[in-house]
């Protein structure tokens, strides 16, 4: 893998954390969904966290357990 596509480790950590602020919700979602997230087509929405994230832009999909910090994916 490129190292411009590696996440570190303490972005890594900050995403689990985050990721507990809203529920997982892959499940909840239709096959179509999964499959667009599959594809890597995600229906992205900002959350306001500078305070939590140390003034980073974070990102989560609202179909799947993905989020992006400053524009880098993180997540399974």
């Amino acid at each position: 893998m490129p190292a411009s596509t590696t996440v570190p480790a303490s972005d890594a950590q900050m995403a689990q954390s985050l990721a507990k602020l809203w529920p997982h919700r892959l499940h909840e979602s239709n096959w179509l969904k999964n499959f667009f997230c599959w594809m890597r087509l995600h229906r992205w929405a900002q959350l306001d966290l500078r305070d939590q994230a140390q003034g980073r832009e974070v990102w989560f999909c609202r179909w799947c357990e993905k989020i992006k910090i400053d524009g880098t994916p993180c997540g399974d």
